[in-house]
């Protein structure tokens, strides 16, 4: 999209107010902050107002994306994750999406435009995944149905009421405040509309033989947190959101999946009857796959 289709859609990330277009930036019409764009894209954060958190988050996945090459190849644990975040019955009724940590690869982003037509937009709170992201999108030739910002998940540079779908894939863990989060995503919800959230599991749910590789991951990608369904319900119960549908993956078959895949021992047909396998409702997984629908425009 072009930044003036874009601007449809954004507003300040600070104070909800218009944004105007000026040369290579957008200005804030109340708040006055300014915001650059680089290469095309919007970078609608001020490095002042990040928190700690985010400020460590943003240097690391710069410096990993910065490594990552600009291909587009799906892995088939990236083609579980489109699958899960894409076919619900639902799916017919939605024309705007929003996924929030899309990466430098955005498959989701742009594969939702592929499979369903959908009017994408995908943010990050690193420059070097949202350039690349933006390159890839073009040159699938889906330059006029996608946006790519940068921006941080606990400020979303949206309008209210303006999307029919969001997903957000291991983001929440990531933040210091995910509520913030979870606020504005429902804030920029259609009513009626769907969230996606995938989160690791609570640690007192899983094997505890699994709990030393569990805390070496929280280590070394930041995590701040799990979530058991029960605590996650209740964040968006408050935030008037229903719980409409979940699942579980990533159970010990995952583990021998893994393994077998690495020898080279599975793929194809066999190793999608193994993921389906996997999929379930034992809430022994190492990752919560929870949907919600928003109740009401906020």
């Amino acid at each position: 999209m072009t930044i003036k289709n874009i601007l449809k859609f954004i507003v300040c990330p600070y104070c909800h107010k218009k944004l105007l277009l000026r040369s290579q930036q957008l200005n804030c019409s109340s708040c006055k902050n300014i915001f650059p764009i680089i290469k095309g894209v919007p970078i609608l954060l001020k490095k002042n107002k990040l928190n700690k958190q985010e400020i460590k988050q943003q240097e690391k996945f710069d410096y990993y994306y910065r490594q990552y090459p600009l291909t587009y190849n799906l892995e088939y644990w990236q083609q579980s994750m489109l699958k899960r975040i894409f076919n619900h019955s639902f799916k017919r009724n939605i024309k705007t999406y929003l996924d929030i940590g899309c990466g430098a690869i955005c498959y989701t982003t742009i594969e939702a435009v592929k499979r369903n037509n959908w009017l994408s937009f995908g943010v990050d709170i690193s420059l070097e995944a949202v350039i690349k992201a933006k390159l890839l999108a073009r040159k699938k030739g889906l330059d006029d149905k996608t946006a790519f910002l940068v921006c941080s998940a606990e400020h979303l540079p949206f309008k209210n009421n303006i999307f029919d779908y969001i997903s957000a894939v291991s983001v929440l863990e990531h933040l210091a405040n995910d509520k913030k989060l979870v606020n504005d995503a429902v804030r920029v919800l259609n009513k009626k509309s769907y969230l996606y959230i995938c989160v690791p599991n609570a640690y007192k749910n899983i094997w505890p033989f699994l709990w030393p590789f569990y805390w070496l991951g929280d280590f070394r990608m930041g995590h701040q947190r799990h979530y058991s369904l029960k605590n996650l319900n209740k964040i968006m119960e408050k935030r008037g959101c229903k719980l409409i549908k979940y699942f579980y993956n990533g159970h010990l078959i995952k583990l021998v999946q893994l393994l077998l895949e690495k020898l080279h021992l599975l793929k194809g047909k066999q190793w999608w009857q193994w993921e389906k396998k996997d999929i379930n409702l034992n809430p022994k997984g190492l990752q919560l796959n929870a949907i919600y629908q928003k109740k009401q425009v906020l």
